[in-house]
């Protein structure tokens, strides 16, 4: 196998990919949900600003994710991963410390583009160490973000009760100090994959057609942008619709823990699973369960009721993720995986963008969270439509045909 000739380990690289996607997905996006009635009630913000500001998380993110699978294939993606977990850091440290508004979007604006550095160009670095093991790989790397929502839902309680009303800032700063950890860690086990050539008749295609108006990555790119659109509405205002219906802030805790535990089991078990059965079978069944799951608070808003929501919801919306990301980079040759990545996550990205901003309005217009879950469970329904015409069937790729140099790293003393 690829990775075992040149002595990569997939366990360091699995556990590397849980620790970057922690800090930039976790800490950097998911975490948000939890903390913002804190937030809201600190800084004193409507419903409407508070889904703008994950709105503008997602703008950062659009605004480079397009342009960093380019950028990857010039200069390397391990210089990418340590420069986009370094600003995540500086932004979580941001957030600890601001006073108003302005500058909570500003922190929020450069978490996006951080993150838009960070996650495609690990994903590129798996698929070119792991091509057949992606599926469980992406899954692990995506289930760091679970992991950052368990360690969240977990420490929140605690916090707000040891620090009252400031509680959220010295959380955001404590996700600052474990980032630093993560970057040391990308640092000390990342390399850069070589990657294989191109065969001749592939070369006689344009870019274009390789990747931007291939009809497969466009399906992709679709059913990720509904999954996208559906992605962060319920994580960024399921905790207080929890609230809402009567229940306390210790039992809103435990239900959104729930989903970080599925959410970080449920990443490496749908990649497991469509390494061995095909991803169109198992991007199929995250999409059907998901959509249940969000009918659920809906029709039961009770304690149980929420709790199998976010037990159905959390094993299944990474494995979307993961699939979707799977997917994407098999419907073109390796050497234009990232920018087949960063072209679909743009979709997804964009559906984030307006997801949580039009969630926000129907709240704050209707007066009813309900709706944005139903929204949601009907983009799903969608999604899983498009996802019927899916075809399997990998870019024909021989991986003993390697490049002689490998993609220039960002440190120059690394050996591959």
């Amino acid at each position: 196998m690829l990775a075992k000739e040149h002595g990569q380990n997939i366990w360091k690289y699995a556990f590397v990919s849980v620790a970057v996607t922690v800090s930039s997905l976790g800490f950097g996006r998911m975490s948000y949900g939890i903390l913002m009635p804190f937030m809201k009630e600190n800084l004193q913000m409507s419903y409407k600003q508070a889904g703008m500001l994950a709105t503008t998380i997602s703008i950062g993110y659009l605004l480079m994710v397009i342009f960093v699978g380019l950028l990857a294939t010039k200069y390397g993606a391990k210089k990418l991963v340590v420069f986009g977990t370094g600003l995540v850091t500086f932004g979580l440290f941001m957030l600890a410390a601001v006073g108003s508004y302005g500058l909570t979007l500003t922190a929020m604006f450069l978490l996006g583009i951080g993150t838009a550095f960070t996650y495609t160009p690990l994903i590129t670095i798996l698929v070119g160490w792991f091509p057949r093991k992606r599926g469980m790989l992406i899954g692990f790397l995506v289930s760091g973000m679970g992991l950052g929502t368990l360690i969240s839902s977990a420490l929140i309680p605690f916090f707000t009760t040891w620090f009252g009303d400031l509680g959220w800032r010295y959380l955001w700063f404590s996700y600052g100090i474990l980032s630093i950890v993560s970057i040391i860690i990308a640092v000390a086990i990342l390399r850069d994959p070589p990657v294989p050539l191109l065969k001749k008749e592939q070369q006689k295609r344009t870019f274009w057609t390789r990747v931007y108006l291939n009809k497969r990555v466009l399906r992709v790119a679709f059913i990720y942008g509904l999954v996208g659109f559906a992605y962060l509405v319920p994580q960024s205002f399921l905790f207080s619709y929890i609230l809402e219906v009567g229940l306390t802030k210790f039992q809103a805790g435990q239900i959104m823990a729930v989903c970080g535990v599925m959410s970080i089991l449920s990443g490496p078990l749908w990649g497991g699973v469509s390494d061995r059965i095909g991803r169109k079978s198992a991007l199929l069944s995250t999409l059907g369960i998901g959509a249940v799951s969000l009918i659920l608070p809906v029709l039961f808003p009770v304690y149980l009721g929420l709790i199998a929501s976010q037990f159905l919801w959390g094993m299944t919306i990474v494995g979307m993720l993961s699939l979707c990301q799977a997917l994407s980079t098999e419907q073109v040759h390796p050497t234009y995986a990232p920018v087949a990545l960063g072209y679909v996550t743009f979709f997804f990205a964009a559906g984030q963008l307006l997801g949580p901003g039009i969630g926000g309005w129907l709240i704050d217009h209707f007066q009813q969270i309900p709706l944005t879950l139903i929204m949601c469970s009907l983009l799903l329904a969608m999604a899983f439509l498009l996802s019927l015409g899916i075809k399997e069937h990998a870019v024909d790729v021989d991986l003993t045909e390697l490049e002689v140099k490998p993609v220039l790293s960002s440190f120059s003393t690394e050996k591959h």
